[in-house]
């Protein structure tokens, strides 16, 4: 059996400080991705979650059972914005737009995602369900930090991203990106953690 270690490889993405950002360079990535509008946590979010779980499982026993290849499912990730980014800064949930994602390793394949999906629609019992595709996520240079307590309190955390990208001379380009690295239903929310991260480039001048 082969154990591809995506967390030991990408362990310094998946490893925040909750007091000072960081830069960090982010390759390529393969991911499994479905887009929504709306609140998180509203019907739309939850189908979509509980689709990528459905088909990244199913990717990952097929691989297990039939190339002897296991490796972890990840993280579930969001990328976030708004058409306009007041309405993103001022918690306006209803107009944000989001794209929910899970890291999979490079020997996964757009062949391989559409067969998994193929088989969890046949048997899926949501209501609705999501178009999910295959998609490389290419970031490049970013800032992150990690928050630390419920998701209502990110924008102080947030506001403290964008300060640090100033700082260093960036500006702020693409989504915003979240990495849930917390359960809700099982951790307090003051103990969540939530690696926030923006992809930057060198601002004019600097």
């Amino acid at each position: 059996m082969k154990t591809i270690d995506l967390k030991k490889k990408l362990k310094p993405l998946y490893a925040a400080s909750a007091k000072t950002p960081a830069i960090v360079d982010v390759p390529a990535l393969s991911c499994l991705m479905v887009d929504g509008t709306g609140e998180p946590g509203g019907t739309a979010f939850q189908e979509a979650v509980g689709t990528l779980y459905s088909v990244a499982y199913t990717l990952k026993f097929s691989f297990k059972k039939e190339r002897s290849i296991d490796y972890p499912v990840m993280a579930l990730e969001g990328l976030w914005h708004a058409d306009s980014m007041d309405h993103f800064l001022a918690q306006k949930r209803e107009n944000w737009k989001w794209t929910l994602f899970i890291v999979l390793p490079d020997v996964v394949t757009k062949k391989d995602v559409a067969k998994a999906v193929k088989g969890v629609q046949e048997k899926a019992k949501f209501p609705r369900f999501p178009e999910v595709r295959f998609e490389k996520l290419k970031e490049g240079k970013a800032a992150q930090v990690m928050h630390v307590g419920p998701y209502s309190a990110e924008p102080e955390t947030i506001d403290r991203l964008h300060a640090f990208v100033e700082e260093q001379g960036y500006r702020l380009r693409g989504a915003h990106h979240e990495i849930y690295l917390g359960d809700p239903r099982r951790s307090k929310p003051e103990k969540l953690k939530t690696i926030l991260r923006h992809p930057v480039e060198r601002a004019a001048g600097r």
